[in-house]
């Protein structure tokens, strides 16, 4: 668990929250076909293109959060 310094370091330096979903409905990440992958990632590269651009941003945080104690609060695909 982040102490309440790492959480105030970490919300200064967020200016956005993005959920980069596939088409369809699945339990976990491992439930995506190849294709679906291919296609969330490839999505998720252009998002993130498009952040850096808009706020000037010189890097991202990119994660998956991949079941309940992973964090997980969304299905994906949601």
């Amino acid at each position: 668990m982040a102490s309440a310094r790492e959480s105030d370091v970490n919300d200064l330096c967020r200016c956005c929250d993005v959920l980069v979903c596939p088409l369809r409905v699945v339990e976990r990440f491992r439930d995506l076909r190849p294709e679906e992958v291919a296609d969330l990632f490839m999505t998720t590269q252009r998002v993130a293109n498009g952040i850096e651009k808009h706020f000037q941003a010189s890097s991202l945080t990119i994660a998956i959060q991949d079941g309940p104690e992973a964090g997980q609060t969304v299905k994906v695909g949601s």
